[in-house]
């Protein structure tokens, strides 16, 4: 019993087992009592009043017993059972059955019948080893001439609902093994799904062996229950890898500005700052590597707040033209750096904007960087930015190589870099997994439009008047 399918089983069965025995006790006691029974015994009433009131006119028969014989055996053939006649003492003078030829003449005794007969009524009664019913026979002026008595077949009537109820209870047990039957199946279909699920989740706890998603089928809820367990399976998969690809990528990322920074530091130490212009060149890359470290550092910090729930926005209003304009003015350089076109188109009268600025410049940037980054030289990015009622709209494209339509479904996701991005090693594809997670926390939106070869434009959609959550809060 420490198995589900057969605590189901017997949750099922044992009412039906109880209520099945009550139905078929019940049912044959009501069969037997109350409509056979009853019936029957109405029947032969009717008959020993009948054959009461044909002897009651035959006074002759008391005075000669072969003629009493005669008619109890023409009756018989009225009254399809046995007949037997007694005089007024019990003595037994005619039987329809020649069987009792030799009980002719023998007395026999009706205990518990005379207050009966004073009223007239038929009575069951045992002759010999037979049961029926005893009435009496009456004249005219209602003196006592005899009785007669009508064997019933009572012991045969019990004997068949005996086997009535032996044939109710088979019938019963084979449907109630049928149903045995039919729940085990049921019952496991629903253990099969839960003995899956579970030995699935044990493999996953214990890391024996890499889990498999599991089958989903049964009833409605193990359908929903599997195909929950199997995203819930595939989501640890996908966080699985994305670590093993972090700490790929860590190695990676933080190996190469450290050697840079090693071979700098032993150059300087080795003579190199007596050099102006050579002193000058390592320092600058020297600063360039530590700027690359602190961009790691700052994606991995949001990666972690992000994981952890120590997300904050802290609002301000913005003024969007003086804004941009000192925000975008190293992004200009940057650009120009690589020999690219730099061009921007801010609307004229951009109303003001309720946002958190630093969070929103680290978005932006690195949309703005993306840009630069995949832009051949010579290429061209375009900035744009204006409003409408209720949006602020800001727009960066770029012709550079472009993303395809599968890779822009996953652009967003931590760590996935496009195969154009395999080109570009550097960076551990978390910029735009930044952009979209601080954009969508400022309550916006943000998407992609892109033609390989052609190159691609990212569109960036805020609310004007974002409530600050942790003001409101404040004030509550």
């Amino acid at each position: 019993m420490n198995r589900l399918r057969y605590r189901l089983l017997l949750l099922g069965i044992a009412p039906l087992f109880v209520i099945l025995l009550v139905v078929i006790f019940a049912s044959s006691s009501l069969l037997r009592s109350q409509v056979i029974l009853s019936n029957l015994l109405n029947d032969y009433s009717r008959q020993a009043l009948l054959a009461s009131e044909l002897l009651a006119n035959r006074p002759d028969v008391w005075q000669n017993r072969r003629l009493a014989q005669d008619i109890l055996i023409r009756m018989a053939e009225i009254i399809p059972t046995r007949l037997i006649l007694f005089d007024p003492q019990g003595e037994l003078i005619a039987s329809s059955d020649s069987g009792d030829a030799l009980l002719i003449g023998t007395r026999f005794e009706f205990p518990n019948t005379n207050d009966a007969f004073s009223q007239g009524n038929i009575v069951l009664a045992q002759v010999g080893n037979d049961e029926g019913l005893l009435a009496p026979i009456r004249d005219s002026l209602n003196n006592l001439q005899g009785y007669i008595f009508l064997s019933t077949p009572f012991a045969e009537f019990t004997r068949r609902t005996t086997t009535l109820v032996w044939i109710l209870l088979l019938t019963g047990g084979a449907g109630l093994l049928l149903g045995v039957l039919l729940a085990l199946g049921l019952t496991q279909d629903i253990e099969r799904p839960l003995k899956h699920l579970s030995q699935t989740a044990y493999t996953l706890a214990l890391g024996i062996a890499p889990p498999q998603p599991i089958p989903e089928d049964g009833p409605q809820e193990l359908k929903l229950l599997a195909r929950t367990f199997n995203a819930f399976l595939e989501r640890l998969q996908t966080l699985e890898t994305s670590r093993k690809r972090l700490l790929a990528n860590l190695v990676h990322e933080l190996g190469t500005p450290l050697g840079a920074l090693i071979s700098a530091v032993q150059a300087l130490l080795s003579g190199a700052a007596e050099e102006t212009a050579l002193r000058d060149e390592l320092l600058q890359g020297m600063d360039q590597e530590l700027r690359r470290l602190k961009r790691l550092t700052d994606e991995l910090t949001h990666l972690h707040n992000q994981a952890f729930g120590a997300f904050e926005l802290h609002y301000q209003t913005i003024h969007p033209t003086e804004w941009l304009s000192a925000f975008l003015a190293p992004w200009a350089q940057a650009a120009r750096e690589k020999h690219q076109q730099w061009q921007v188109e801010l609307s004229d009268n951009l109303p003001s904007l309720n946002a958190d600025a630093d969070r929103l410049a680290q978005a932006l940037g690195n949309i703005i960087h993306n840009a630069i980054r995949y832009t051949p030289s010579g290429g061209k990015i375009t900035i744009q930015a204006f409003a409408d009622e209720v949006h602020f709209h800001f727009i960066v494209c770029d012709n550079g190589p472009g993303i395809s339509p599968d890779e822009q479904s996953l652009i967003f996701e931590p760590f996935q870099r496009g195969s154009t991005a395999q080109r570009f090693p550097q960076g551990m594809g978390l910029g735009l997994t930044i952009a979209r997670d601080l954009i969508h926390a400022h309550g916006g939106h943000i998407e992609i439009e892109s033609i390989p070869g052609r190159g691609s434009c990212f569109k960036v959609r805020l609310p004007l008047h974002k409530s600050d959550p942790n003001a409101e809060s404040q004030d509550r």
